[in-house]
């Protein structure tokens, strides 16, 4: 296939077996089973086998919000993707076919729905490298989870932390979820509530106030609440147990 115009809509091709050679501009991708492309409109590209028989699934699709949800997944540019669940795109590429071989009046909705759940699949398993380990994912992270231990008890933003990476909020929740398995707000509270627990102990005539503040909590019955969340019982229970203790 040559386009040296480019194609009309957005357009996503995944190899279920063989090899290929992807050229846009200037590069050069060789995609392989379990890998995929995504190719936006009106861009220069071609591909063509590098090992037979090279099949592929592949979906056209255009909207005006399109371009709009694809840079909110972190999917802006034409590129290939390692996918580490395959067979999720490709049941969605599977119920694409059926819903347009038996039209009736909601499948324009349903395919829709189809080809958005695909294009969460690929920010959920899509991966610009090959898949790192959890510590290379972890090495990633450390900047952030650093200064997470370091502001700890101010307002910190997604938006904030993703600048540390450069790369979007949306990503940056993706590689929590990837190498923690928790979203960055449930690691901040982790650190919060261990820092309260020091304080707690530390300070045993400190009110339950002064401690939510200096975690970071601007109101004492929301800290009470993640705290009693987290370890099963109030700062105040928690305090007086591990006193008594001693």
């Amino acid at each position: 296939m040559e386009r040296p115009k480019g194609f009309s809509d957005f357009q996503w091709l995944q190899t279920t077996s063989g090899k290929g050679l992807l050229r846009i501009a200037d590069r050069e991708i060789t995609v392989s089973q379990g890998q995929g492309f995504l190719l936006l409109p009106n861009e220069a590209h071609a591909y063509k086998p590098l090992e037979e028989p090279w099949s592929l699934r592949w979906v056209t699709f255009s909207g005006s919000q399109t371009a709009q949800i694809l840079k909110d997944l972190d999917l802006y540019k034409s590129e290939v993707f390692y996918l580490s669940n395959p067979d999720v795109a490709l049941k969605h590429l599977q119920e694409m076919n059926l819903l347009l071989s038996h039209p009736h009046p909601t499948t324009g909705l349903e395919v829709s729905a189809a080809v958005y759940a695909l294009l969460l699949d690929l920010y959920r398993y899509g991966s610009r490298t090959e898949l790192r380990s959890r510590k290379q994912q972890m090495d990633v992270l450390a900047p952030v989870l650093s200064y997470m231990e370091q502001h700890y008890n101010r307002l910190i933003t997604l938006a904030e932390l993703a600048g540390l990476l450069r790369v979007s909020p949306q990503h940056i929740c993706v590689l929590f979820q990837q190498s923690l398995g928790v979203r960055p707000i449930e690691y901040l509270t982790r650190i919060r509530i261990r820092k309260a627990k020091e304080l707690l102990l530390l300070h045993p005539d400190a009110e339950v106030q002064s401690v939510s503040a200096q975690v970071g909590y601007e109101h004492p019955s929301y800290f009470i609440k993640m705290f009693k969340k987290q370890e099963g019982l109030t700062p105040t229970a928690f305090r007086s147990i591990h006193l008594n203790a001693f």
